[in-house]
This record gives structure tokens, sequence and C-alpha cells, in this order.
């Protein structure tokens, strides 16, 4: 499973987690250990720029994998193990 982070702030990991209704982008914060579903608001708050047209969930993982990506191209993320 991908997951990203940002280089120049190590403190969250953004990868998919498997849901209810499908697959959704969850954000983990290292330092507290808890993790949160992505939302516009929850973006906002940790300095998170959404493309336009940006889901954090769907019904389909290859779906939000892309989402994943295109978070990651806009805000400078890097892949990570």
């Amino acid at each position: 499973m991908k997951k990203y982070i940002n280089p120049e702030n190590q403190r969250y990991v953004y990868y998919i987690r498997e849901t209810l209704n499908g697959f959704a982008i969850q954000v983990l914060n290292v330092d507290r250990d808890e993790r949160y579903p992505l939302t516009p608001a929850i973006a906002y708050k940790i300095g998170l720029t959404l493309p336009e047209d940006f889901r954090c969930d769907a019904s389909d993982k290859t779906e939000v994998v892309a989402q994943l990506e295109r978070l990651a191209k806009a805000n400078g993320l890097i892949e990570i193990e």
C-alpha cells in the first residue's frame, strides 16, 4: 500500500484505508499515533492543498489511489515504504 510523507514536515503520513463503504485517504499523526479521515477541514487544519474536484473517499480503490497520488503531487509529498 502506498504511503506518503512531507519531507519537510514528517509529522503526518497519508495512506489509504478500507472503510465500510469502500476506501478513504487517512492521515496518521506520527507524534500522537492518532488517525484521522482526510476531510477538507482536516486538510485546512494541517496546511494541505486539495486539488480541484478532489475526493477523499470512493468505493473503488483505484480511484482513491489516484486521488492520493494527486494529493501527493499537489503538496510535494514523497512515497515511503
